[in-house]
């Protein structure tokens, strides 16, 4: 019993597998068989039957062709303001988001400074008022007219009166010449006065002698001793009165030689006065001959100079008036206000700290008020749009700016394009402009300017292109990324063709017209118009209807190790369970 077990079990193990070989087999034959067929199919591909060509039918439509550039949304326009003048702040009137109007005060800085330099520069233009209306106002010319008139009367006068005095001591030295010759010429000579002494001196011995003789005698006796040798009294009177002649005569003679003297040093004052005279007359002369000419300049100089004083304190009083002007201007200006309406979308500065004067200015985009975003967005090629737009700011963000203005009322799109794109971007041109920000919304827009000098950008020319928005929309805030999308060229109701089907050789243009059999193919020489994007306008060639032959799709396929080497697999219009096509 159990031999007989053991001997069934040996026999169903043995057919169990024999059964597991069979299956490996035909799974192993289907394999092959399935390897056989891809492998025909791929290495000896099937004709394309009619039904796998792919055709367009040519018919009446818009051509288009637009190129894309990314950028901002700017507002329409956009104003940096600052204080013409430096200070502390002491006022800040707005907050950032706040609409202001114009006039409105956005802030100040302390005014002291300049209401000072306002007071002075008002005092320095009183004065040289002044100036030029006692030069207007004056009688200066008269003034110096009546000088000029006392001066030369002066002079007339010293000159008379000169004359006058020099006359007189010339006189009075004639006078005393005259006198001197009259003395000496009566005057005895020293000759004279020798003889006049010498009997002056012989009379005097006379008498004396007499004298001692009539003492010597006694002869005062009443009876002298001697009587014979007394002299008489008649004698002695006679030698008194000889010596009193001979004194007299000498005294006369001698007065004449006094006065002669005298009469030379009379001479000779008169003739030191009238030297004397005659210097400081002459100098007198000078000083009123001075005068009358300082006179006669200062008349010169009232009636011809005047003009030239009056035009230099004219200029006085205009330049003190430019310096009243600019120190008002200065005070003014500490008052910053709106110079239009706007809505403030930046501020810079609290109050107690110090402003500077001045401010960045905008950089504006083409053909507009609006800011120019700052270089750093790329421009876009047709079909593919940049990746980067332009900074929210704008080209100037403010910089120093107390305050940027913007009017975001109306809002503009700034894009740079590629050279080759904004070549073909005029004004006024139809446009698009999608959002990032706000996905499913499309805006209307048109071109308003494009630059007329590039932008470098990462090594790359670009041109900033402005584009105004048709429509409104409350969802848009200027610095939103903006993609614009401009039609450059357009043709309405002609005939076109896709693009794919067009060839060109030789500067002609062909494409495979199907004939209505959907079997033959014929190759037609056609003229083309206007090339859009994806259609070609036909101004020849083809009529409506006409079927063209589009290029086979083509699908990557993998790489063969062996045979007529790698392909990839066309795929479309097959049909049946036909696989694709090779493709070349």
């Amino acid at each position: 019993m159990g031999l007989r077990q053991g001997l069934v079990r040996g026999r169903l193990g043995g057919v169990t597998l024999t059964r597991q070989r069979a299956v490996v087999v035909v799974l192993a034959l289907l394999a092959l068989a399935l390897i056989v067929f891809i492998a025909g199919d791929v290495l000896f591909p099937r004709a394309p039957t009619a039904a796998q060509t792919r055709t367009f039918a040519v018919q009446r439509g818009s051509v288009q062709s637009a190129v894309t550039g990314t950028g901002t949304v700017v507002p329409a326009s956009q104003q940096n303001l600052s204080f013409r003048v430096s200070g502390q702040l002491t006022e800040v009137d707005v907050k950032a988001g706040d609409h202001v109007s114009v006039g409105q005060v956005l802030g100040k800085v302390d005014p002291t400074t300049y209401q000072a330099a306002l007071a002075q520069a008002s005092s320095t233009l009183v004065q040289a008022q002044a100036t030029l209306n006692n030069t207007l106002n004056g009688n200066a010319v008269q003034t110096a007219s009546d000088s000029l008139a006392a001066a030369q009367q002066s002079y007339a006068d010293t000159v008379n009166s000169v004359n006058l005095s020099n006359q007189q001591d010339s006189a009075a030295v004639a006078t005393a010449q005259q006198q001197l010759n009259s003395d000496q010429s009566s005057t005895p000579s020293s000759a004279q006065l020798s003889v006049d002494q010498t009997a002056v001196n012989s009379a005097q011995n006379q008498l004396t002698n007499d004298n001692a003789q009539f003492q010597r005698y006694q002869c005062f006796l009443p009876t002298p001793p001697n009587p014979g040798q007394c002299p008489t009294a008649a004698q002695l009177q006679r030698d008194q009165q000889t010596l009193s002649q001979a004194q007299q005569k000498l005294s006369q003679d001698n007065q004449g030689a006094s006065k002669v003297a005298q009469d030379q040093q009379t001479l000779s004052q008169d003739q030191l006065k009238l030297s004397i005279d005659q210097a400081n007359n002459q100098k007198q002369v000078d000083q009123t001959r001075n005068a009358t000419v300082q006179a006669q300049d200062a008349l010169n100089s009232q009636t011809i100079q005047r003009p030239n004083t009056i035009a230099q304190q004219q200029a006085q009083v205009s330049s003190a008036q430019a310096q009243v002007l600019l120190a008002q201007t200065n005070l003014a200006s500490t008052t910053l206000t709106a110079p239009t309406d706007g809505t403030v979308m930046s501020l810079s500065g609290a109050v107690g700290e110090s402003v500077a004067s001045g401010g960045g200015a905008t950089a504006l985009a083409p053909g507009s008020t609006a800011p120019q975003p700052a270089s750093g967005g790329g421009a876009s090629s047709s079909g593919a749009a940049s990746s980067g737009a332009g900074s929210s700011g704008g080209a100037s963000s403010g910089g120093s700016a107390f305050a940027v203005l913007g009017n975001v009322a109306g809002l503009q799109v700034v894009a740079p394009f590629a050279e080759a794109d904004a070549a073909r971007v005029q004004g006024s041109q139809e446009a698009s402009v999608t959002f990032d920000a706000v996905p499913g919304v499309t805006v209307p827009a048109h071109v308003l300017a494009v630059a007329v000098a590039g932008t470098v950008v990462s090594n790359v020319t670009n041109y900033y292109v402005t584009l105004t928005l048709d429509q409104a929309s409350q969802q848009l805030k200027s610095g939103m990324t903006a993609n614009a999308s401009v039609v450059v060229s357009q043709a309405s109701d002609v005939l076109m063709a896709p693009n794919s089907a067009i060839t060109r050789l030789g500067g002609q243009a062909y494409v495979t017209v199907l004939s209505r059999d959907g079997t033959t193919q014929t190759r037609v020489p056609v003229q083309t118009g206007t090339v859009g994007d994806s259609t070609t306008e036909i101004t020849s060639g083809l009529s409506q209807g006409d079927r063209v032959v589009l290029p086979q799709l083509r699908l990557p396929s993998q790489t063969q190790t062996t045979g007529g080497g790698r392909g990839v697999l066309g795929g479309g219009g097959g049909g049946g369970g036909g696989a694709g096509r090779v493709g070349g």
